[in-house]
């Protein structure tokens, strides 16, 4: 029984631990893509910054739907409004060639991206953990940081 036991726990950390990593990948993915938006806007090179802001939007816009919106309250509802405003000045940015825009919601992204990191430090390794929920990310009762639950 035992064997069975550390077999679930290791499955269960490690699908878990990658599953933090991922969102972490995702804010870095994000990051990138609208720091490149950033270079070939400023080298007037507008189809490939069209290119690089709709790939930062499909991102935001992935983070937005793995929100647990039953579980989260307040958090998600804020965290999601801020998603939606990240896509809509990465629009303005794509339409009006906005680098402000751009840097704007390049700030907001890094600044996530440590608070993710922050968090997923404070946890110990084997419960650096989200869990899935209805969209694979969020859903297991423990610490809520930014309307996903990380287990503890």
């Amino acid at each position: 029984m035992q064997p069975a036991l550390n077999t679930y726990n290791k499955v269960y950390v490690d699908t878990t631990t990658n599953k933090v990593k991922m969102l972490l990948d995702l804010y870095e993915g994000a990051i990138r893509f609208v720091g490149f938006a950033e270079r070939v806007l400023e080298a007037r090179n507008i189809a490939k910054k069209g290119e690089y802001i709709s790939r930062a939007i499909a991102i935001i816009g992935e983070l937005d739907n793995a929100l647990d919106r039953n579980a989260g309250g307040e958090i998600v509802r804020n965290l999601s409004s801020l998603y939606e405003y990240m896509i809509r000045r990465l629009t303005e940015a794509n339409r009006g060639s906005n680098v402000h825009a751009l840097r704007e919601v390049k700030g907001l992204l890094e600044n996530l991206l440590d608070t993710w990191k922050q968090a997923a430090q404070q946890l110990p390794d084997t419960d650096m953990a989200v869990s899935s929920g209805k969209n694979g990310m969020a859903s297991h009762s423990g610490k809520k940081y930014g309307g996903i639950h990380v287990a503890s």
